[in-house]
């Protein structure tokens, strides 16, 4: 195809999907399987294969973009668990960037939402001050106040996104911990001194978590250390299709991490996968490509750290415990054993059999913007939980843990939402 009908049928052809990537797909049917969205709707066009059909034929110019184009890709939770079954090893995850990139430049769906959400992630996400102001309401006592306030005047009948909301809010919220936040042993010697990747949700809404994980990798010889200046790592944005603010904010983030030496360490699956992916997100930008390759090279996650090296003998927790993969540290960092075997070494941990691994409909910003969609595959782990009645549910994504917290209330079941830091920190406290 050349260069002039490419740019006659993508609005935006620097970010359209290369048609390289478009022919590794041979049509095979080995993601349908995989795809949850698929499974929910039995569609093929909602599928893997069929989204690459549409984004094939648009950009052949056998069809045009339109709205009803826009709707499956949409729908698409970006989860990838395609990718590892697809036998072509086709690049999904950069094929619908892609195609998203595309949906802003005409009056395709939602239009005016999608900028309302660009303006929120640019504006809000993306600026620690002001997003310090927005998180400040789900301090520990103001979210007291706030669920009782709601409660009482029975808003949750009312306006459905507030009770989603307040269903999803942690049983536990503690202290923050942002950009230059001690942590503990930061200032201990250590083996090893590591970098905190602190986010922007994670470090204002889980900071118990990141403590939890400096603890764990203390104990395990390696001193953690939140540096200045940190950014949203840019993940939201570019599953968005802002893929120009995705780089600014790399090309920060970047520059930020190479003034210190020492690896990287993230405890947010979604944001492991953006900060690896850097090399692959500035690999056409001449000045920055190799910086980012390397940058990539150091980002390293939680549960791969602290299964390098031996923890503290005796850690026990008694119960019987279901994790839950997060779609980005499973099926794009490939971090799948060294979560179960770290629970495994736990004395009393009762390991429950993995469930298909399909996506919880979390996905970042999704259960926002397919809310229904959302729904029916969280319910999908609500049968689930309800048959085991696990004591606790671990996994390593706030989102999911968000959307596991709704699950548990709404079935009725005791059991306790952990990230596998927190899960680990506490079983080697009870030693």
């Amino acid at each position: 195809m050349s260069a002039g009908s490419k740019k006659a049928n993508w609005p935006k052809p620097d970010l359209a999907p290369k048609p390289a990537d478009l022919t590794l797909c041979v049509h095979c049917g080995l993601c349908i399987n995989a795809c949850p969205t698929f499974a929910l709707t039995g569609l093929e066009l909602e599928s893997p294969r069929g989204r690459i059909h549409l984004a094939k034929a648009v950009d052949s110019g056998r069809i045009p973009l339109t709205a009803s184009v826009a709707k499956h890709w949409d729908l698409c939770l970006q989860c990838r668990a395609c990718e590892p079954a697809c036998p072509s090893g086709v690049p999904y995850g950069r094929i619908i960037e892609g195609v998203k990139a595309q949906l802003d430049a005409k009056p395709l769906v939602h239009k005016p939402r999608r900028r309302f959400r660009r303006f929120l992630l640019r504006n809000i996400l993306a600026r620690p001050a002001v997003l310090r102001l927005a998180f400040a309401p789900l301090r520990p006592r103001a979210v007291a106040i706030l669920r009782s306030v709601v409660r009482r005047t029975g808003l949750l009948r009312f306006v459905p996104i507030l009770a989603r909301g307040e269903s999803q809010l942690p049983s536990r919220i503690g202290r923050p911990v942002r950009a230059g936040t001690r942590l503990p042993g930061s200032s201990t010697a250590a083996d090893e001194h590591a970098l905190l990747f602190t986010g922007c949700i994670m470090g204002e809404v889980f900071g118990d978590v990141h403590r939890a994980t400096a603890r764990v990798l203390m104990r395990r010889g390696v001193a953690l250390t939140a540096i200045d200046e940190q950014l949203c790592c840019g993940a939201l944005s570019a599953h968005d299709g802002d893929m120009s603010f995705a780089k600014k904010l790399a090309k920060k983030n970047i520059e930020i991490f190479e003034r210190r030496e020492g690896r990287i360490v993230v405890n947010s699956a979604g944001c492991g996968a953006a900060l690896k992916e850097y090399g692959e997100l500035l690999s056409a930008d001449s000045e920055w490509s190799e910086r980012a390759e390397a940058f990539s090279k150091r980002v390293v996650d939680f549960a791969e750290v602290a299964a390098e090296r031996p923890g503290p003998e005796g850690s026990v927790f008694n119960g019987s415990v279901a994790y839950q993969d997060p779609c980005h540290l499973s099926n794009v960092q490939g971090v799948r054993d060294e979560p179960r075997s770290l629970l495994t070494q736990v004395g009393g941990c009762k390991l429950l059999p993995d469930d298909d691994g399909k996506c919880c409909g979390a996905a970042g910003l999704y259960g926002l913007l397919q809310p229904e969609t959302s729904m029916d595959l969280r319910k999908m782990k609500e049968e689930r939980f309800a048959k085991l009645a696990p004591d606790t549910i671990v996994t390593a994504n706030p989102g999911c843990q968000l959307q596991y917290e709704a699950a548990i209330k709404r079935v009725g079941l005791n059991s306790r939402v952990m990230h596998l830091a927190e899960f680990l920190d506490e079983a080697q406290q009870q030693q």
